[in-house]
């Protein structure tokens, strides 16, 4: 009986991770069809964003891979040209003063210059919302990864239908200023 239980947690935790990976796979597989329909209509070229939590950054790696070397960073707010290349989860970037090319993980990257909005927003979801490490990345675990009706949330910038929080990336839809 154990070995059964087991056995069905295993499958379920597969079954878990991948449903995260292909989620991921049609986000990027979005993200580059509008930036390559983009490109296609400007000369090969896009720029995009930036965005995380104010003051962070994200690596700018050699290759497209989570363990490549790191040869840059970008700020948060960053815009950065790209030819929509997008590999493994990763859009190719180039342009980037003094470390030239690199790639960026998709998650962090806006195809619309996120507007810097600084206040408080009340959760307006009539049950409770996912709070997300990234956009369309997978639920941050425990308490915190959810937001209920009427929680209150800092709202650092608003890009892609997507708010970056202190409590993570929430959909913007679920977010409106808060009265007080």
């Amino acid at each position: 009986m154990n070995n059964r239980r087991n056995y069905n947690t295993d499958r379920s935790f597969r079954a878990r991770w991948l449903l995260i990976f292909l989620l991921l796979a049609v986000v990027c597989a979005g993200i580059g069809y509008m930036i390559g329909t983009a490109a296609q209509a400007e000369d090969q070229t896009v720029m995009c964003w930036v965005m995380c939590k104010p003051g962070n950054f994200v690596n700018v790696r050699k290759n497209p891979n989570k363990n490549s070397e790191i040869v840059g960073y970008l700020d948060c707010g960053d815009d950065f040209k790209t030819d929509a290349e997008i590999r493994n989860g990763f859009i190719h970037v180039y342009g980037i003063g003094e470390y030239g090319e690199g790639w960026v993980y998709c998650g962090y990257v806006a195809t619309e210059k996120p507007e810097a909005v600084f206040q408080n927003y009340v959760c307006v979801a009539k049950n409770r919302v996912a709070c997300r490490r990234w956009m369309n990345g997978p639920r941050i675990e425990g308490r915190s990864g959810w937001l209920y009706n009427l929680d209150t949330v800092s709202v650092f910038y608003i890009a892609d239908g997507w708010a970056m929080t202190s409590r993570g990336y929430i959909q913007s839809e679920w977010l409106e200023v808060d009265p007080e």
